[in-house]
């Protein structure tokens, strides 16, 4: 009976790990997709076709943005795909909802989960993302969300598994993912526009993000150890 449980942790960690390459492939895929959706597609052709299904289009975007942030795929993407098709207020409100809605997601699946299968998923970038959230509150999911090399769904993932309560994740969520919402939104609707708003778009989305880590380090500086 000894051979047993080495084995199931051998068999769980493959399976875990065939999971993570099935869904990094899936996501390079999609996300090709998407880029291409926004440098070579026809653009004009594909906002008619979403502005035609009424409320459908921002539903099907959600729904698509949860399931492709379990992946992950980069929110900033999605964000930018979002400005693209629904415009600027358009895109950021939608994409502020999606991104919302994944991150309670993503928090509720590790909670049930656990640590050990949660680190099976997202790797060693789980520890910086414990690092950050053990002075929890709100001020320590903000400065996750604002810290550059954290991704949003291991940030997700790794709150989940943190002594972070629901209620502070949530907030600091709502407020960490504004800024690359904004900026990456801006860029998104600003595709197949002028050569001065596309530059306008890249010069808020740069000053926005340039601002979020600098906010982010100050706080994390400030945060009691």
């Amino acid at each position: 009976m000894s051979w047993a449980a080495p084995r199931l942790v051998r068999v769980t960690g493959t399976r875990a790990a065939r999971l993570r390459l099935l869904g990094l492939a899936l996501a390079v895929v999609i996300a090709g997709g998407l880029v291409w959706l926004l440098l070579g597609g026809e653009l004009g052709t594909v906002q008619s076709a979403i502005a035609s299904t009424g409320a459908w289009g921002p539903v099907v975007y959600v729904l698509l943005h949860v399931l492709l942030t379990l992946v992950p795929v980069s929110k900033n993407l999605l964000s930018g795909v979002a400005g693209a098709l629904f415009g600027l207020v358009g895109g950021i409100a939608i994409s502020w909802v999606a991104s919302m809605l994944s991150a309670l997601v993503c928090f509720a699946i590790a909670r049930r989960l656990g640590r050990e299968s949660v680190a099976e998923m997202t790797g060693p970038r789980l520890a910086r993302v414990e690092d950050v959230m053990r002075n929890q509150g709100v001020a320590a999911v903000v400065v996750a969300r604002l810290t550059p090399v954290l991704p949003f769904t291991i940030v997700n993932y790794g709150a989940g598994v943190s002594a972070v309560s629901l209620r502070d994740f949530l907030v600091g969520t709502a407020i960490g993912i504004v800024p690359g919402t904004v900026g990456y939104a801006a860029l998104g609707a600003s595709a197949g526009s002028s050569p001065a708003v596309i530059a306008v778009s890249l010069l808020l989305g740069l000053a926005l993000l340039v601002g979020s880590v600098v906010v982010g380090r100050r706080m994390a500086r400030q945060s009691p150890r």
